[in-house]
């Protein structure tokens, strides 16, 4: 028959797993909310739609707040159960994401006022080239940052590897998207030009803060901080199982 100290043990153990689920699902629901901004943003520049991007500016302080909410929770576990190994890891990896997908929550802010300021300067078509750009640059960026929060939400390495092997696609649909606005700059009023700029950078941003949420993926599983490990010796490491 299992003791009162037994049973109270386990009492603290499953409320310490409901804490550590509680803040995973805090993370995927910042995670969600930043790839839903930014492709919104996206979405009200292509359509030229100003109502849209003031939506997203209306939205941003709630990733804020859930940014806010999750610091709390983190130091509250920790003040709570002083974590160890691998649960500190997990604890501090989540600190860091948090930080990370409010950045990124920041870019598709970005992204959203210069779609104002382009509206507000005249109006005028996104060329075809550059609207396709755009979507390919917004595509890989969005899916390198579901990837990564699921490779921490349900710790897997795969996914983290698999956001690294994104960076090449990530900064060659950037170059690709620059070398055609450059070449569009001539059927671009000025405001449009500078705010298409603007918004490619914040695009390919995201794809960068993904990279960075991968990174404590992989510290979290492995044990290992690989944030100034050379890339490509990374993924050879990464390929062939000699990390963790």
């Amino acid at each position: 028959m299992p003791t009162a100290s037994h049973a109270n043990r386990q009492h603290i153990v499953a409320a310490y797993d409901r804490e550590l689920t509680q803040l995973r699902a805090q993370v995927i629901e910042m995670g969600e909310a930043v790839v839903e901004q930014t492709r919104m943003a996206l979405c009200s520049l292509l359509d030229g739609d100003g109502a849209a991007a003031g939506t997203v500016l209306d939205r941003e302080p709630q990733i804020d707040r859930l940014s806010q909410l999750a610091d709390e929770e983190v130091f509250a576990v920790i003040a709570r159960r002083q974590p160890t190994a691998a649960d500190l890891r997990l604890v501090l990896a989540i600190a860091k994401v948090v930080g990370e997908l409010e950045r990124g929550g920041d870019k598709a802010e970005r992204i959203a006022r210069n779609v104002l300021r382009m509206l507000d300067a005249g109006p005028a078509t996104v060329p075809d080239s550059v609207a396709t750009g755009l979507k390919d640059l917004d595509a890989v960026a969005c899916c390198m940052l579901e990837r990564a929060v699921d490779g921490l939400t349900v710790p897997d390495l795969a996914k983290a590897t698999g956001v690294f092997q994104d960076e090449s696609r990530l900064r060659a649909a950037a170059s690709s998207l620059n070398r055609t606005l450059v070449e569009a700059h001539g059927s671009l009023h000025g405001q449009q030009l500078a705010g298409l700029l603007t918004i490619a950078h914040a695009l390919e941003r995201i794809g960068n803060h993904a990279a960075n949420i991968a990174e404590q993926v992989v510290y979290v599983i492995t044990g290992e901080d690989v944030r100034y490990r050379n890339r490509e010796l990374l993924l050879d490491a990464l390929r062939h199982g000699e990390l963790g």
